[in-house]
């Protein structure tokens, strides 16, 4: 015969019946308690009422502390309370639990809730943790003095008297509930034996199934609810496995596009995204292939989603530029609607980040630019001349040599140019393998002062050198470490002036770091033109860097260097005051030095 679990659940009335039981003891004894408490607390302020009234007027033998703590032991004494007496600025003048010795060690008592509430209302209370006794307390206090209170004495009492009757009316109830334990057991282990071993079986396959593992079947032998309840749990596993399959695969497949793929319902919520796409928007659902729940923010994807909704064609390969958590992006995007019986029900964006094809199709387009106009400088003024000398000009000695020296000028300019030109490109190709080592920087600054003496000694250049023999070596390469120091100084050296020039080269180390500046006093960078000067090709003053030989890729092929040695270089400059480059590099270490050695 079929049995129903609802006809076995009658043997939880034992249980019921015992929790019946319990609650009004418990009830019970938290009423006895209310009512002893407050019988408690009624004694304690009539007393604590009557000893104010005797205090209304301040004894004059209270400026003398040892005489109001003697009061306060008195009258604990005789209450069986503890009393305190504390100043309106909060010092305790008086306790009869602590002799007067030691009053003046006590922390000040104003801000206790029982003497504030004193001073706003006329009787403040408060129960706490005593740590003197060890005990929980109540505390009543009233302020002394009805006109102008001069004092706040307190009563407490402890609670200890509480917990005896507790206990007390534990052992009285004890029996009763004894006999009402006993059969509630009975009937709670014929239940037990029945319901539990099923319940706690579908128990555990389910807190298997909540934690991902779907392999455990129930056995579905019996014919009563627990019976069905086991088919449906052995239906809803294999369903799960089945789902949970189809869902790795498609995040695999979705996590591993790089495009950036975002699914909208029809009220503009966020129903999928994929990690390229939390990337791109900062989205809070990186990881999850559903329940994002998020609405849709951003005013240009709105307004895409908008379109795509009232006309419910697609929108292909439409380019936008956005501002993203990691700039402003142009992001190639298709969106297409979502559509089952003729009901929109979202719209997939699939959006490609093109941003770093343009950047470099733009910084393609500005280099050959860039390029094509520093080679047709030279060129052109090469040609110019040649053409003046085939003309007749090469008859005359003194004007032929003068094209012939600007023809062998704009010919090195070009040089320069080109070899610059390669040693960037090597740079930024990422293939150069430099070889690490200590370096001494002082032989590296001497060298670098010889090579361009000449240069300084023709512009009667004042250098001053501050780079001491016993720094401690870089880890560097000293091949182009020696292009950074020179290609600085020659930069330096330029910009001078003829009358006056002065430099300064100077290396300190400190914290693992070499931190190596060149100062000069020439004619300084404009304030907006400082974070573009490491550029390429950039210039503050075009037509003088020409006129002095500059190709505009030193400082570019600086920073280059100084960010593969894992360093750090920044200038800081004033108009017409000079300027300050500093380098920071990494000091070699002890391993380093001695593997060298």
């Amino acid at each position: 015969m079929k049995s129903s679990v609802a006809a076995r659940l009658g043997l939880v009335f034992g249980a019921i019946i015992f929790f019946t039981i319990s609650v009004s003891y418990v009830y019970l004894g938290g009423h006895l308690r209310d009512l002893f408490f407050q019988g408690l607390k009624n004694g304690l302020e009539k007393d604590l009422q009557l000893n104010r009234e005797l205090l209304d007027q301040r004894p004059s033998d209270w400026d003398v502390l040892s005489n109001s703590d003697a009061w306060a032991d008195n009258v604990g004494a005789a209450l069986e309370v503890r009393v305190t007496v504390i100043a309106m600025d909060g010092k305790v003048i008086g306790d009869s639990y602590i002799s007067a010795d030691r009053l003046e060690f006590i922390e000040n008592h104003r801000d206790r809730p029982e003497v504030q509430g004193a001073l706003k209302t006329g009787l403040g209370e408060s129960i706490r943790f005593s740590d003197t006794i060890g005990e929980n307390m109540l505390y009543l206090a009233m302020p002394l003095g009805h006109q102008s209170p001069y004092a706040v004495l307190r009563f407490a009492k402890p609670l200890y008297d509480i917990r005896l009757l507790e206990e007390e009316l534990r052992k009285g109830v004890e029996g009763a509930l004894f006999w009402s334990l006993l059969l509630s057991l009975m009937f709670g282990g014929l239940t037990a034996v029945f319901l539990a071993r099923p319940l706690k079986r579908i128990a555990m396959a389910a807190g298997n199934f909540v934690h991902g593992d779907y392999s455990e079947r129930l056995p579905v032998a019996r014919h009563d609810e627990i019976g069905q309840l086991s088919r449906a749990f052995n239906f809803m596993s294999d369903e799960m496995k089945r789902m949970d399959r189809q869902e790795e695969w498609y995040k695999a497949v979705i996590a591993s596009i790089r495009e950036a793929i975002i699914v909208i319902d029809p009220r503009g919520n966020i129903m999928l995204a994929n990690p390229a796409a939390c990337r791109l928007f900062n989205l809070e659902v990186a990881n999850e292939l559903r329940g994002a729940s998020r609405k849709v923010t951003h005013p240009q994807l709105l307004e895409l989603f908008e379109r795509v909704q009232k006309s419910q064609t697609p929108i292909v390969k439409e380019e936008l530029f956005v501002k993203t958590g990691r700039g402003e992006r142009v992001l190639r995007v298709s969106a297409v609607p979502v559509v089952k019986a003729s009901y929109s029900e979202g719209t997939v964006f699939v959006l490609n980040d093109i941003t770093r094809l343009r950047n470099l199709e733009r910084i393609r387009r500005d280099f050959v630019s860039s390029v094509s106009h520093e080679l047709r400088t030279p060129l052109t003024s090469i040609k110019g001349y040649t053409e003046t000398l085939l003309e007749g000009a090469i008859d005359d000695r003194e004007d032929a040599l003068h094209f012939l020296g600007i023809i062998l000028r704009e010919s090195e300019q070009l040089t320069a140019l080109v070899n610059d030109v390669l040693d960037l490109s090597k740079l930024e190709s990422g293939k150069i393998d430099y070889k690490f080592r200590p370096v001494n920087l002082a032989e590296v600054v001497s060298r670098s002062i010889r090579l361009l003496g000449r240069a300084l000694d023709e512009k009667a250049i004042d250098l001053r050198v501050q780079v001491p023999e016993t720094l401690s070596p870089v880890y560097a390469d000293r091949e182009y470490l020696e292009l950074v120091v020179r290609n600085l100084l020659d930069n330096a050296i330029k910009y001078v002036s003829d009358a006056d020039g002065r430099i300064k080269i100077s290396a300190r180390q400190s914290n693992g770091m070499m931190r190596f500046e060149i100062e000069d006093n020439g004619v300084g960078i404009p304030q907006q033109d400082l974070g573009r000067v490491f550029e390429r090709f950039y210039r503050v003053d075009k037509a003088r860097s020409r006129e002095i030989g500059g190709t505009g890729l030193g400082l570019s092929i600086v920073k280059h260097i100084v960010l593969a040695h894992n360093g750090h270089v920044e200038v800081h400059s004033r108009l017409n005051m000079g300027s300050i480059f500093t380098v920071t590099l990494p000091l070699a270490s002890k391993e380093q030095q001695h593997n060298q050695v």
